[in-house]
């Protein structure tokens, strides 16, 4: 999604823009960025000062490091991907906006052309480092430091350029974020077991068994199933349940193999048909004002690779084929099968 600064679109405030940002990279919602300066006076874009400015579409690598934890990510045929991870992308939802905002900070204010003293602004040993790389071959590094008394901005300054400057708070804890809470994508999901309502296993494009959890246990549910969670009165094994579930609720990705297929036939290659063994859990998240979410994250086991190291699949409703690991996949076929 592209930035939009100018008109009257720039009498809105700037965090309110970097709020917008943040709703953009969680939940890729489109909008436009527009600014105002600390006066409630409107600004042209020739007016608005930027720490630093790049295109877009110049940029072909990101690292951010936020205190002793860091990532980097690249672009490869329009998706960005984790670098050291194989073939794992960024989630477009989080991601989006993100460029846009990289394209530089507005400048809030120039403190001093020279730092006197870099420990007094917490830019000895910074918390933040951002650095972006151009298609020239350029880099971009920026130091980012303590938050100003008032809370509102931090200390920061380029590397090459000892001018001391104040950026948003907002814009350095969208991208601290994707350090703290990296952005994988949806289909490497870890599951809180203490959250799991209920199970339900099918194969051949039906269901063959499925489970509920109760107060004093697990219990097989009635086929069909009736309600949500589903419904039984007889006592399941809960070890082989509790078995099945410490293996289930992480996924073991080895790579992604295609990224959003639209055809059933793009899928059927994998063995990813309507009749794959597909297991589905409901796990229950209440949120801070008490309300209950019900949630699904489902798995579709395919065919073994040709080198026989992993399974296709597709996990948590997406529209992407993943390779899993071999012995992880079948661990949860042979439950699926038993």
């Amino acid at each position: 999604m592209d930035l939009l600064v100018g008109g009257e679109e720039d009498s809105m405030n700037l965090r309110i823009s970097l709020i917008l940002i943040i709703l953009v990279s969680w939940f890729s919602v489109f909008g436009v960025l527009i600014f105002k300066s600390d006066i409630g006076s409107e600004q042209s874009e020739e007016q608005i000062s930027y720490f630093y400015r790049v295109s877009s579409g110049d940029i072909t690598n990101i690292s951010i490091r936020n205190q002793d934890r860091a990532f980097s990510w690249r672009l490869i045929d329009n998706t960005w991907y984790f670098d050291n991870m194989d073939g794992i992308p960024a989630d477009s939802f989080r991601w989006g906006g993100i460029i846009d905002l990289l394209q530089g900070p507005q400048l809030y204010r120039t403190i001093s052309e020279n730092i006197d003293d870099k420990t007094k602004y917490g830019l000895e040993n910074p918390t933040t480092e951002i650095s972006i790389f151009l298609t020239s071959g350029d880099k971009r590094t920026l130091f980012i430091g303590d938050k100003t008394p008032d809370l509102q901005n931090n200390y920061a300054y380029l590397e090459g350029d000892d001018k001391l400057v104040m950026v948003d708070s907002t814009w350095k804890g969208v991208l601290a974020r994707l350090v703290d809470e990296p952005p994988y994508p949806k289909w490497m999901y870890k599951l809180n077991q203490e959250e799991i309502l209920e199970l339900v296993i099918i194969n051949d494009n039906e269901i063959i068994k499925a489970f509920t959890l109760k107060s004093d246990g697990w219990y097989n549910c009635k086929i069909p199933l009736t309600g949500t969670p589903c419904d039984g009165d007889e006592k399941a094994d809960s070890n082989s349940l509790k078995s099945f579930i410490d293996d289930f609720s992480t996924i073991k990705v080895i790579s992604s193999v295609q990224l959003n297929l639209m055809f059933e036939e793009d899928y059927a290659i994998y063995g990813l048909g309507l009749d794959a063994p597909y297991v589905d859990v409901k796990t229950s998240s209440k949120d801070q004002f008490g309300v209950n979410t019900i949630y699904n994250t489902s798995l579709s086991i395919g065919k073994i690779n040709e080198e026989k190291t992993g399974y296709y699949a597709v996990a948590a409703e997406t529209k992407d084929v993943i390779l899993i690991e071999k012995e992880w996949a079948e661990k949860i076929l042979s439950f699926i099968t038993k």
